[in-house]
């Protein structure tokens, strides 16, 4: 998979720039080498939740194993989560942002997900991303301050992701002083409608100057947007990380430009504090850190850093997984490429990094980088 080969380059350019890991304090002279041993989930160019529990079902039955970086998608994450927490083993993702892996929002959405994926209460997963939820809340930064809008039109196609993000975005652009027209309907419209545009009629009428959509397919937030080209041409348009393919730009065609959209991981190239990793990475690979290269770097740099600590806990001797476990839990404003890394008592992160991008024509291959925004 594209996603696998830089999110394990960085977890390796970790390993290798730290070699072995000592005791932290009380025992630095308690030293141990670093290898790492890859696993692929992918079967027949897919990822396979199967194989994936398999993989932690294998690396569970290996001592020697005190952790591992991964999973990359959320549907592997729900076969490994239980294996791992079965094993005592710590397993940190560079790349999960399903808010149900962790949390029970209080309108249920998740059905107790999150607990039943830990038997007996014990958890033993983390992530270093923020949840998709984020999302929104970033939207809403993006839209009243960046901006400088006051009136948000909300829409959302009825699934639990548009909803969920709609719901966030409605909640902190009003608590910023902006206003949300219609905020109890957030404007639930069929995709391939025509009510979209009798809403965004509607959304013009009432003085809306941006709108917000996170759709959950590309091609339903490109047909909003081209229903916007005749009721508010030049109105931003914001929308969530389901329209990063240029499919969305394409299919927007000359209505693309002012298209904004959110991504719930750090950015490397225009993050100051990774210039010395995205350095080290493209020296070491011969090109730049991939999506997820610079969040499995921290992620094994924060897990290497727990090791230390265990040593320290095991007198000088070789940690338990428990032990590194508890020390990783622990975690807070662990010094990393992204910034200062914590862990909540969910194990979500306490770094909750946001990226923008916009679309600015259906020309564009990439979405061009906007800004990083820092959820507080």
């Amino acid at each position: 998979m594209p996603d696998g080969i830089p999110a394990e380059n960085g977890a390796n350019l970790a390993i290798k720039s730290t070699g072995l890991v000592c005791g932290a304090s009380s025992h630095q002279d308690a030293c141990f080498r670093l290898t790492s041993a890859p696993f692929d989930d992918v079967v027949a160019g897919i990822h396979d939740p199967a194989r994936g529990e398999q993989n932690i079902g294998r690396l569970a039955e290996n001592a020697g194993v005190l952790a591992v970086i991964g999973p990359l998608y959320d549907s592997v994450a729900s076969r490994e989560i239980p294996v791992a927490a079965a094993a005592g083993l710590t397993l940190i993702s560079p790349a999960t942002t399903n808010e149900c892996l962790t949390q029970e929002p209080a309108d249920g959405h998740c059905g107790g997900l999150a607990q039943r994926l830990r038997p007996g209460g014990i958890s033993t997963f983390f992530r270093v991303v923020p949840t998709q939820l984020s999302e929104g809340d970033a939207a809403a930064d993006l839209a009243s301050g960046r901006l400088l809008r006051r009136r948000a039109y909300v829409l959302n196609d009825g699934t639990v992701f548009s909803a969920g993000l709609a719901r966030r975005f409605a909640t902190r652009f009003a608590a910023g002083g902006g206003t949300v027209i219609d905020p109890v309907d957030l404007g639930p419209v069929d995709p391939s409608g025509s009510n979209v545009g009798r809403k965004l009629e509607m959304a013009r009428g009432a003085g809306a100057d941006v709108v917000y959509f996170p759709a959950y397919l590309a091609s339903s937030a490109a047909l909003a947007r081209l229903a916007m080209k005749s009721s508010m041409p030049t109105v931003p348009f914001i929308s969530a990380d389901r329209i990063a393919s240029n499919q969305f730009a394409k299919l927007a065609g000359t209505n693309a430009g002012s298209s904004y959209y959110t991504v719930p991981r750090p950015y490397a190239p225009k993050l100051a504090t990774a210039a010395a990793m995205t350095r080290r990475y493209t020296t070491e690979y011969g090109k730049p850190p991939g999506d997820y290269s610079l969040t499995s770097f921290d992620a094994t740099n924060l897990v290497i850093a727990a090791i230390g600590r265990a040593i320290d806990d095991a007198g000088g001797r070789m940690p338990s997984r428990s032990q590194v476990l508890m020390e990783t839990a622990r975690t807070r404003n662990y010094p990393g490429a992204m910034g200062p890394i914590g862990f909540d008592g969910r194990g979500d992160t306490t770094l909750r990094l946001v990226t923008v991008f916009e679309w600015r024509s259906a020309a564009d291959l990439t979405g061009q980088f906007v800004d990083e925004i820092l959820i507080e």
